[in-house]
């Protein structure tokens, strides 16, 4: 057994947020003791984990609601809840787990922002190997960091895969059938990247992305090239408050003004590459954005929802009343377009599939050894301590692709557990 320290990090949820998060008053830093395996009768197999990295997701900010949610809230004064990879660094009891081990969990039973956790062996799930994952007959050139299993082999890839493949139902273009059109919004985030190369390299569609940045936009369009239209919306939005806060006369609502600048750069957009509707939205905003797209769906189009991050930090405790309507609800004044067009909205869970993660896994590590998915460097921060502000960034766009902590150095040497492609 590797030698452990007595004290470990931990961030608590100290208070739920109505608003913006306060790192310090809602995620403070705790000091506490690493915790030993309990003076029972041993039956129950349980393992001792050392946190290695830790994933900031969105869905984080609605686990410290109270609101209702797929998954209960975190209560308060508990350990902060998110997806990890963790080395095994002990063993209790009869199981397949070695001291060594490298495992996944999302959050639940084996916690989360904490240095050290024990939790039940049956809780955790050990990463693949290549071989697993790859056929006999691929080889494995080179080699990739741990921290792919929690990005494109991780939630954030499984997310872009069955919200694309088995909600977004994409068709592959035939001599009779024009390629179709999907749009993602949030196109440069961790999830949309991947959504715009499934969609691009695999499936052969014509992809609109959606981002914040000049940056970001030529990074999807030229670097990466899985789009073939974007649109700047933080730019647009910047233009509409500008104009707005230079007129005197300008009434008009913030929200309707940014609809409807949306909705010319979306034709624009269309019309740049040939079209006239989308078959495809993936929507990991809400708002304006998906109101907007919903009035530019083509028949039988299908919509994947996703998140909502532009409503994440509302107080989702709180009723609606008729004088005061969340701008997310807006889209349903499309309700009879819907109809008409006879589209599918549907939200999903990635949980909502646990049993196919082998074969989507298989697929994910095929399609970045093909190249249909590139590979990029997560955007990797060093210390627990740090977590906090990381989710703070995520929602102010502050990060590049998938947002990472890294809680500690491997305690374990093991020459067989580095993920290799």
């Amino acid at each position: 057994m590797p030698l452990i320290q007595t004290h470990q990090k931990v961030v608590r949820l100290a208070h739920r947020p109505t608003t913006n998060i306060d790192p310090l008053y809602h995620l403070p830093l705790t000091y506490e003791t690493v915790p030993t395996f309990p003076d029972d009768d041993g039956k129950k197999a349980l393992v001792l984990l050392h946190r290695l990295y830790l994933s900031i997701d969105p869905a984080m900010r609605g686990w410290m609601s109270s609101a209702r949610s797929y998954l209960p809230p975190v209560p308060i004064n508990s350990v902060m809840r998110g997806s990890t990879l963790s080395e095994v660094v002990a063993v209790r009891g009869e199981t397949k787990l070695n001291v060594g081990d490298i495992v996944t969990e999302f959050g639940g039973e084996a916690g989360g922002w904490q240095e050290y956790a024990i939790v039940s062996a049956r809780s955790v799930r050990k990463i693949e190997t290549w071989a697993e994952l790859l056929s006999n007959n691929q080889k494995i050139p080179r080699e990739l960091p741990l921290t792919i299993h929690l990005s494109i082999l991780g939630t954030t890839g499984l997310t872009a895969y069955f919200g694309f493949i088995h909600v977004g139902c994409p068709r592959f273009p035939t001599t009779a059938k024009q390629p179709e059109v999907v749009l993602v919004n949030a196109a440069a985030g961790a999830v949309g990247s991947i959504v715009c190369q499934i969609a691009k390299n695999v499936y052969g569609c014509k992809v609109i992305g959606v981002a914040g940045s000049d940056v970001k936009c030529s990074w999807l369009k030229d670097d990466l090239r899985c789009c073939d239209a974007v649109i700047n919306y933080r730019e647009m939005e910047n233009e509409v408050e500008r104009g707005a806060s230079e007129s005197s006369s300008f009434s008009a609502d913030l929200f309707v003004l940014k609809s409807a600048e949306f909705q010319k750069q979306l034709r624009r957009a269309l019309k740049e590459i040939d079209a006239k509707s989308l078959d495809i939205v993936f929507d990991n905003v809400g708002g304006y954005q998906l109101n907007e797209c919903l009035s530019r769906l083509n028949t039988f189009a299908r919509v994947a929802i996703c998140g909502a991050i532009s409503n994440y930090n509302d107080d989702l405790t709180k009723k609606q009343t008729d004088n005061k309507v969340s701008q997310t609800a807006l889209y349903m004044k499309h309700g009879m377009a819907i109809i008409s067009l006879r589209a599918k909205i549907q939200g999903f869970i990635v949980l909502d599939y646990m049993k196919q993660f082998s074969t989507a896994k298989k697929d994910l590590a095929r399609w970045v050894l093909e190249g249909k998915i590139r590979y990029q460097e997560e955007d990797v921060r060093n210390g627990l301590e740090y977590a906090p502000s990381a989710l703070v960034d995520l929602f102010h766009g502050n990060n590049k692709g998938k947002l990472i902590v890294k809680v500690g150095e491997r305690l374990v040497e093991r020459n067989d557990i580095m993920s290799k492609l």
